[in-house]
């Protein structure tokens, strides 16, 4: 029987810094997407799409919020579960690029902290753990964001927890959006797992939205569904039981790499040394 997920990934046109037109865009661009495709069960938006990159520390807001409760809303009035992208989180410790996950009756099931903010530019805390979660009858969903799928071990984590299908809410405006596509194909072929790439647009690039280009990838890679550089919505069912089938079989009947990468069991020296103690950290200058 094919576990089938409605999804919808929100391309929106960012203005940083006005949280109200911003989170008024969203909601009317998931009216549209519920008028059009009642069956979307699920929707996703891009990195910063409320408050944009600029100003962290003036702009970043407590979750529970203003921007959090208007989500809890949209979220129980049209019955999906969804991922605002992501917003500057204000806790005692610091500020995080946080990533809330609301289920369909607006409860907050869980809220990803970017492990890999853009250094030493992006100036957020470090989250401290990868985030799944569950959508009864359907599959387990995993989370990241932006800067993070350039770490295929963090990618690799979200399978290990049972990933199925992999978001990543992104504000890329800089102009390697063209290698961060590349990745998303890639991290879905090396796992056999769907993966959602949703961009912002905005003028401005990296002060804004982003350059678009979002996209929706196949457990074999294969693009289903790319956008432009304008606002638009990509809107697909997909079936999760895809994933398993590519993992049976192989990447176009061949591969296997999620399997063999099980069952040969390595371990690697960095998985178990200090990081300093690696040739390529003083080379680098990773502490600066």
């Amino acid at each position: 029987m094919s576990r089938l997920l409605g999804l919808a990934a929100c391309q929106l046109e960012v203005s940083p810094g006005k949280i109200e037109k911003n989170l008024e865009n969203m909601a009317e661009q998931i009216g549209l997407i519920k008028y059009y495709s009642p069956w979307v069960k699920l929707v996703v938006t891009s990195e910063l799409c409320f408050q944009g990159s600029p100003n962290f520390q003036e702009i970043a807001q407590t979750v529970p919020g203003p921007i959090t409760e208007f989500c809890a809303k949209i979220a129980k009035d049209y019955g999906i579960y969804l991922i605002p992208g992501s917003l500057y989180e204000k806790k005692a410790d610091g500020i995080y690029n946080a990533s809330p996950v609301f289920d369909d009756n607006g409860i907050i099931v869980d809220i990803y902290h970017k492990m890999y903010p853009w250094r030493p530019h992006e100036k957020t805390r470090s989250g401290q753990r990868t985030v799944v979660f569950e959508i009864p009858g359907i599959g387990t969903i995993g989370l990241c964001n932006c800067y993070d799928l350039w770490f295929p071990e963090l990618i690799r984590d979200l399978v290990f927890k049972g990933a199925e299908i992999i978001f990543v809410p992104t504000a890329g405006g800089t102009q390697d959006r063209k290698q961060e596509m590349v990745l998303a194909r890639a991290a879905a072929i090396q796992n056999q797992c769907y993966v959602v790439s949703v961009n912002g647009v905005g003028v401005g690039g990296v002060g804004s939205g982003g350059k678009g280009n979002s996209l929706i990838v196949d457990p074999e890679g294969n693009v289903l569904q790319k956008a432009g550089q304008l606002r638009e919505n990509l809107i697909s069912m997909v079936d999760l039981d895809n994933v398993q089938l590519a993992r049976d079989h192989g990447v176009a009947g061949v591969s296997r790499p999620l399997a063999s990468f099980f069952h040969e069991r390595h371990r690697f020296s960095y998985q178990d040394e200090p990081l300093e103690n690696s040739p390529v950290y003083p080379i680098n200058k990773l502490d600066e």
